[in-house]
């Protein structure tokens, strides 16, 4: 299995013929899950898993609707009934299937959640620009523990609640912190227009791109709209 393109669709839920093959693959790919949140890497997975989750508790909600379907194969009835009970067989190992997974998403998605919520309660937010009620776009700093990194993100938000960013510099970090005010003067001498900055600090060694930076912008963002 290619870990680098793992991935967890309702195509894994499908199509299901020999019901313990399809535990075997997708338990292989739930155990990768399990292995990237063990290690702090929290995105593209946790997401991946309430996308999974939420798509299959819709199915399911409308199981008995599924084998309600008319077919209308120009077929004689004895023939349509084993055709219908060959594919009720198969869909029904797919709910199987999906049964089956509930118990494993639940316990991963709880580790998410986890791990989410511990990095957003260790991120605070402090305005060392200007404080201004129209602040759609301005910089934020936000630390890269693990390459000892100040990186300096430029942010738009837009009326959709998107926060779109790009990383337009960084700063070594030292022994010595560097003061907010010589941050502060620093990105100002760059952009004298936009002086809305803030600073998202954090003392976290976890992976920047997989859990800091994702779960700081979606905190950032609720802090701009409340």
């Amino acid at each position: 299995m290619d870990n680098k393109r793992i991935e967890i669709t309702l195509r894994d839920f499908t199509g299901v013929t020999d019901l313990e093959s399809s535990k075997y693959l997708l338990l292989n790919k739930l155990k990768y899950c399990e292995k990237e949140l063990n290690e702090t890497r929290l995105y593209p997975t946790y997401q991946m898993l309430i996308n999974i989750y939420m798509q299959l508790a819709d199915i399911l909600k409308n199981h008995n609707k599924i084998f309600g379907k008319e077919y209308t194969d120009a077929i004689c009835e004895e023939e349509m009934e084993e055709k219908q009970s060959l594919i009720n067989n198969e869909i029904e190992k797919c709910f199987d299937l999906m049964h089956w997974s509930f118990a494993h998403l639940n316990r991963l998605l709880e580790q998410g959640k986890a791990i989410y919520d511990f990095i957003d309660e260790n991120i605070s937010i402090e305005a060392i620009g200007i404080n201004s009620p129209y602040n759609h776009e301005g910089y934020f700093i936000l630390p890269d523990n693990r390459e000892r990194l100040l990186r300096i993100i430029k942010y738009n938000r837009n009326l959709y609640k998107v926060l779109k960013t790009r990383e337009v510099g960084n700063r070594e970090m030292t022994l010595i912190t560097i003061p907010n005010e010589v941050l502060r003067n620093y990105m100002i001498s760059d952009d004298i227009l936009n002086q809305i900055i803030y600073m998202l600090d954090t003392e976290l060694n976890f992976p920047y791109g997989q859990s800091i930076l994702p779960v700081a912008k979606r905190k950032f963002l609720n802090f701009l709209e409340n």
